[in-house]
């Protein structure tokens, strides 16, 4: 199970991280992939990987793997039997968010809220022309505060590996306005008894801390949303082609 509301990327426009430690990081991502591959190819059925004899179910989250087309086909060559939940926020929502973690972890220089608004929009800028330009692309780390938005981008390459009856999307904005019911989708979806039953029980976690935090401009979420509209009408178009239910995000009406 990964979870695909946020993604990894660094820097801003005067704070980019060298080229290369973005090559290390996806390196090792596909490294770290192919060592699991070859560990379970060379382990018998009685290793701890299997689940039926123990009674056991494997969980894992993680942000990376929906944008790297290389671990659909890795993970369906060693879990052909996985199921995937990847859950999606508003891109242009998730794009600010982003930044502000960025912030929080320093990989982004603090600033005050305007400041920080200013620098937001700076950097937002030049990566949607760094991609129109076709300078950089959606594999380029260097691009994945934005482009890790851009959805359909990892879900295409996962919907030509898996089944539609192996992968499911929930929509952040539904589980947080009704998280019991979305919950039973997902108990539903991986055959799972009800755990949590009562909404007390959720709890929201690793949720940004800092107080003054940059907020999108009009311009800011009208850039996202021209930028982010052609790739949800083509997820939007995938989802209904397989029997998915996902709603259409609103655009932003005000700053």
């Amino acid at each position: 199970v990964y979870m695909a509301s946020f993604g990894l990327a660094r820097g801003s426009r005067g704070h980019w991280p060298a080229q290369a430690r973005h090559r290390r990081r996806r390196d090792r991502t596909r490294r770290g992939l192919m060592d699991a591959e070859a560990a379970v190819a060379s382990s018998s059925t009685s290793d701890s990987i299997d689940c039926q004899a123990t009674g056991k179910l494997a969980f894992e989250g993680c942000p990376f793997y929906l944008h790297e087309h290389a671990a659909a086909d890795m993970l369906y060559a060693v879990f052909p039997k996985l199921r995937a939940l990847a859950i999606l926020r508003n891109p242009r929502e998730r794009s600010v968010s982003a930044f502000n973690d960025y912030v929080r972890v320093g990989r982004i220089g603090k600033g005050t809220g305007a400041q920080q608004g200013r620098r937001m929009e700076e950097l937002v800028e030049y990566l949607v022309a760094q991609i129109h330009s076709g300078a950089r692309t959606m594999e380029n780390y260097d691009m994945r505060l934005l482009t890790s938005g851009v959805y359909i981008h990892g879900l295409r390459k996962w919907g030509q590996v898996f089944p539609s009856s192996q992968l499911m999307l929930v929509q952040s904005e539904a589980l947080f306005e009704n998280p019991a019911a979305e919950m039973q989708r997902v108990y539903d979806f991986l055959g799972l008894q009800a755990g949590i039953v009562d909404v007390r029980m959720f709890v929201t976690f690793n949720k940004n801390p800092m107080s003054s935090k940059a907020k999108p401009s009009r311009r800011i979420n009208q850039t996202l949303d021209e930028f982010f509209a052609p790739y949800n009408e083509e997820l939007y178009e995938w989802c209904s082609a397989r029997g998915m239910p996902f709603s259409r995000w609103p655009n932003a009406t005000n700053a």
